[in-house]
């Protein structure tokens, strides 16, 4: 399972960080264009918000699988142990069943009803933008089942590194 999570974790830090790094590339070629050159770039504006919409939807995975989005620990943090255990099975099976219904199954009815709209500049399908929310929720429900097969470990006493305790991830 471990190797699981590494890959999935190496893979999107390769592409969370490429599309990043492009988007940068980008946008400084928006400014040198516009101001330096004096004739805009047409394309790069649609090209970022599509890029910020697949980062975005691939960051959110990324933090699930790493525990370190956002909860609220102020009471869960004085509970007993077995507690918070019980708490992260609720939180992960919460996470799963919103990634397949929303955007598992909403990502792809949304995505096939807007495959015959064409982007105006970059002339690509919307649907491909769309798919980004299968793809994430997809990603969710592994890291979910990672997270949750670990869990269970730590009920079950067997000690897991990969899965670091509340404490760790909120201050």
């Amino acid at each position: 399972m471990n190797n699981i999570r590494r890959m999935l974790d190496r893979g999107l830090e390769i592409v969370g960080g490429t599309l990043l790094a492009m988007m940068v590339v980008v946008v400084c070629w928006q400014v040198i264009s516009r101001y330096v050159i004096g004739a805009p770039s047409i394309w790069t504006e649609e090209l970022l918000r599509f890029s910020l919409v697949w980062l975005s939807m691939l960051g959110m995975a990324y933090v699930c699988g790493k525990q370190e989005h956002i909860s609220l620990t102020l009471l869960l943090n004085k509970a007993p142990e077995h507690l918070r255990a019980w708490w992260m099975l609720v939180l992960q099976l919460t996470f799963a069943l919103f990634s397949l219904y929303i955007l598992i199954i909403g990502g792809l009815k949304i995505a096939g009803i807007s495959m015959l709209q064409v982007s105006p500049v970059l002339q690509i399908p919307m649907g491909q933008v769309y798919y980004a929310l299968p793809v994430s929720g997809l990603l969710i429900i592994i890291y979910s089942i990672l997270n949750i097969a670990a869990t269970v470990k730590n009920l079950r006493g067997v000690p897991h590194t990969a899965t670091p305790s509340l404490e760790e991830n909120h201050d």
